[in-house]
């Protein structure tokens, strides 16, 4: 980035800040008093998807942690202390695991192999469409496989966090904590859950033994 770039990006970083100011005086003074989010998000890196506006929150209300594909990697060290630190020093009371339709993420792990950094993460995508391959090759559209793609990899993701030993010590202490999963669909701004959330262990063998059930507002089940 060149001197000129990085001074276009403090000028319109000086100027939302001044007029934010002007909006409401006090908005930084309380932001940095305290942060005490409701939600620890776990979403993509797409620039287009931006949970503090699609869940129209103010500052401070989302813990976020994104990446390429909405992945929690259970060997991922970052994964791994953002949940943490969100479950026992945030106590957040809501996990949101967010895809999107169109997500070029989804569409590398389905079409791609190899050994660069972005084969290697997407291969955690992967691993789940191997758990869900037969309900995916059914579909002969590639949009349409990668969009259901998308709903299996949620799934996959919310599985994975509600195993991870954080959040079943958080339940046995009987901290409330529920998981969810939604993906985003760009073209309408909306938001749709695609399967059950889990909030307690009975919940987790339950969908360990059975399987999660899609939930019935799931964009792929009216398109």
């Amino acid at each position: 980035m060149t001197i000129a770039r990085l001074q276009h990006w403090l000028q319109r970083n000086r100027a939302w800040a001044d007029r934010m100011q002007r909006d409401n005086p006090e908005h930084f003074t309380n932001l940095a008093e305290q942060h005490a989010p409701e939600l620890l998000w776990i979403g993509c890196s797409d620039g287009r998807v931006t949970p503090d506006r699609m869940l129209d929150t103010p500052a401070g209300s989302i813990f976020v942690h994104r990446n390429l594909g909405n992945v929690f990697a259970t060997n991922d060290l970052n994964c791994l202390a953002v949940l943490q630190y969100a479950v026992e020093m945030l106590k957040v009371p809501d996990i949101m695991v967010c895809g999107h339709y169109g997500c070029a993420g989804i569409r590398h792990a389905l079409c791609h192999h190899g050994s660069t950094p972005v084969d290697l993460w997407t291969d955690q995508i992967r691993f789940a469409y191997e758990r869900f391959h037969q309900d995916i090759d059914k579909i002969d559209n590639l949009d349409d496989r990668c969009n259901r793609m998308a709903e299996f990899n949620v799934m996959a993701q919310v599985f994975n966090i509600a195993r991870n030993a954080v959040v079943r010590d958080s339940w046995e202490h009987g901290q409330q904590l529920t998981i969810h999963g939604v993906c985003y669909r760009l073209d309408e701004g909306r938001l749709f859950s695609v399967c059950e959330s889990i909030s307690n262990k009975q919940d987790l063998e339950r969908i360990h033994k059975q399987g999660f059930s899609f939930k019935k507002d799931n964009y792929s089940a009216h398109s």
